[in-house]
């Protein structure tokens, strides 16, 4: 992002680099895990081959017929943004796979899709087995032979060795499809956490799948028949749950799942997912030295690249605590970026130069006024499907600066649902401590919060009153929803609503009706299997692979997951301090002032942008007799949130960009 852009280009904005200052803080060289910890480690050379890409393939129910290659180019080239330095195709009569590949290390080597010594097991893998190397020894210890100094090779003899359960000795973030030659069957599979993405479909007895829902579309296997239910939770949640996708029989593999397609059945099966199981013997200290322990451990598999590394840096602390284990083990400066907005109360860019100056980074800052009109659009290419999480705007961004100089970025995404770092964890508190408010008095409160003016104070003070009312998971749920029920039914046409069958919330719960008792283990349990896979990891695989920038997520590795699993919930937040745990960890590394701002991440300023700069485009785009999303949504209803919002009376931005990313989808 240079200062040679042109006025009114998207991100257009100035960029500032080189803030440099000694590394402060405790290296990482040496430092072993706490005995508690020991087995969960895992190693890795430098030598290898990582490979971020993106893959597809048929494969039809019967040996005699021949899948459409036409269609799995079609798919391929579709995700040429995923992987533009290779390109590969298998075909195998009724069966045929095939990948971009963005190449990580060993980039010279690698190529897919790959095969065992015999040619009976073929794989096509996007993302990166950590601890192959690990696994690599044990395989040959066993008897294997390897061709290449590739992780994708050591899928395929893990498999040969260890079957299915070879998913549980990998420690990465993947998506994968194996084809078993002399079982006439595939495996396909998708990391424990989710962080990288597999679409699949199933029709007239043919296994269709791609790591992008636009891509597989490309097939025209698909009729491209919008799923009700999936666009109601779209307008509920901004996101679409898995396992829906917004086409009827086109699904989502689910985090830590595993599909199985043989002799044309098609099984799902969950290897993977947390379970929360509080232990009492941890104490803040110990678990403190633990958890900075791991981290070390996952940003030093992490770190390992033969092309250009850095990291995003928000100011925050998790950004920030990623950045400081990174320089710890850095030789040179560690590459930082991050991007502010020229809307004040949204830039964060002072938090992140104290952090960048306290570790000495090589850091890179763009201060932006983008073009929405120019970037909504570009966004939904990616997604494939309606997605309205706004943030998604910074990260295109950032992504887009880091690609400039990088090819992958560190992030700090995670760190809220390992430690309680969403504002729900004090908002909850505080209805509870408004349970306690004798009823008459909260009656009285209520009835006049309804008198007064509207406004978006007022608006939130009406909806915490309603919590108030509402059982713990009723208002947590409640608290997930941009558009509650009544909201959705007035903003709905008629035919739109009868076609929805069940209401997303109910649909939601049957998909999160595990996880532990404890109400507060609950609600980091939905948040770690529902809202990080679905929305989080959703807006960091598509925006940053949108550049081809590779983005890792240490704090994500499952160790840490099931580490923080054992916590009691007090050690995560307590006294009205979040994320209690990390600030002991990092208190003697990180700027006093970033262990006591406020929760931010990259901040968009979307309720005042739809009052300035997207207040014409959105005019432009859905108020319009025009427009393609009044064959869904009442056009007096979508008016009516764009003046109360317009007015200043509601704070209806987040319900106005999924009007306007459904809209721009609708034109794809």
């Amino acid at each position: 992002m240079g200062s040679g852009q042109s006025e009114g280009k998207p991100g257009h904005g100035r960029a500032r680099r080189g803030v440099r200052t000694k590394a402060i803080g405790r290296r990482a060289h040496g430092r072993e895990l706490p005995r508690a910890l020991h087995g969960m480690s895992c190693q890795k050379t430098r030598e290898g081959s990582l490979i971020m890409c993106g893959i597809c393939g048929i494969v039809l129910a019967r040996r005699g017929e021949r899948a459409d290659m036409d269609a799995v180019a079609r798919m391929n080239d579709a995700m040429i943004h995923r992987g533009p330095d290779d390109t590969g195709v298998w075909n195998g009569g009724h069966v045929a796979l095939a990948m971009r590949r963005l190449s990580i290390l060993d980039v010279t080597g690698g190529h897919q899709p790959m095969t065992n010594e015999d040619g009976s097991v073929i794989v096509v893998f996007n993302g990166e087995i950590y601890n192959f190397r690990e696994l690599r020894a044990d395989l040959e210890a066993r008897g294997h032979v390897f061709r290449t100094q590739s992780d994708t090779e050591v899928i395929v003899h893990a498999y040969e060795q260890f079957g299915d359960a070879a998913l549980e000795r990998f420690n990465g973030m993947f998506a994968f499809a194996l084809y078993d030659t002399g079982r006439d069957r595939l495996l396909a599979a998708r990391d424990r956490l989710g962080i990288k993405p597999l679409f699949y479909g199933l029709r007239n007895d043919a296994l269709v799948f791609a790591s992008e829902l636009g891509a597989l579309m490309r097939s025209r296997v698909f009729s491209g028949e919008m799923n009700p239910a999936a666009l109601d939770a779209y307008f509920t949640f901004l996101y679409i749950p898995a396992p829906d996708t917004v086409y009827t029989g086109v699904h989502k593999l689910r985090p830590g799942e595993k599909l199985v397609f043989e002799k044309g059945r098609l099984t799902l099966e969950r290897y993977w997912r947390p379970v929360f199981a509080p232990d009492p013997k941890w104490t803040l200290d110990s678990a403190a030295e633990a958890y900075h322990a791991l981290l070390e451990d996952a940003v030093r598999l992490q770190r390992i690249s033969d092309v250009p590394l850095g990291a995003f840096l928000s100011g925050g602390m998790d950004s920030s605590s990623v950045v400081a284990t990174l320089a710890g083990m850095s030789a040179r400066p560690v590459k930082t970026f991050t991007i502010g907005f020229d809307d004040k109360a949204a830039d964060e860019t002072p938090y992140a130069r104290i952090a960048a100056q306290r570790f000495g980074t090589d850091h890179t800052e763009a201060i932006l006024h983008p073009d929405m009109a120019g970037i909504a659009p570009q966004l939904m290419a990616h997604f494939g499907e309606p997605f309205a999480d706004s943030s998604a705007v910074p990260m295109w961004l950032v992504s887009r600066l880091a690609r400039q100089q990088v090819t992958v970025a560190l992030s700090g995404d995670g760190g809220d649902e390992l430690f309680a770092g969403y504002s729900w964890v004090h908002n909850t508190r505080r209805v509870q401590a408004y349970r306690r408010v004798p009823p008459v008095l909260r009656s009285l409160i209520d009835a006049a919060l309804h008198l007064v003016p509207s406004s978006p104070t007022i608006a939130k003070l009406r909806r915490f009153s309603w919590d108030a009312r509402l059982d713990g998971r009723a208002a947590f749920r409640r608290r997930e929803t941009c558009l509650d029920a009544d909201a959705r039914a007035a903003l709905y046409r008629t035919g739109f609503a009868n076609a929805v069958a069940q209401n997303a919330v109910d649909r939601f719960e049957e998909h999160a009706a595990d996880g532990p008792s404890d109400f507060d283990d609950w609600m980091l349990y939905q948040d770690t299997v529902l809202y990080l896979p679905d929305d989080i990891l959703v807006k960091v695989d598509r925006m940053s692979m949108a550049h081809s920038l590779e983005a890792r997520v240490p704090l994500l590795d499952h160790r840490l997951i099931e580490f923080a699993a054992t916590l009691p919930f007090g050690l995560k937040y307590a006294g009205g301090v979040s994320k209690r745990l990390a600030k002991q960890a990092f208190r003697d590394i990180l700027p006093p002032e970033l262990l006591v701002q406020r929760k931010r991440g990259f901040a968009m300023p979307i309720h005042r942008w739809f009052r300035k700069d997207l207040r014409r485009h959105f005019a432009e785009m859905v108020l319009t007799n025009n427009a393609r999303c009044t064959t869904f949504l009442n056009q007096n209803a979508v008016r009516a949130l764009f003046r109360r919002h317009d007015a200043g009376h509601e704070d209806n931005g987040h319900a106005l960009w999924a009007i306007l990313m459904f809209e721009h989808w609708l034109h794809l």
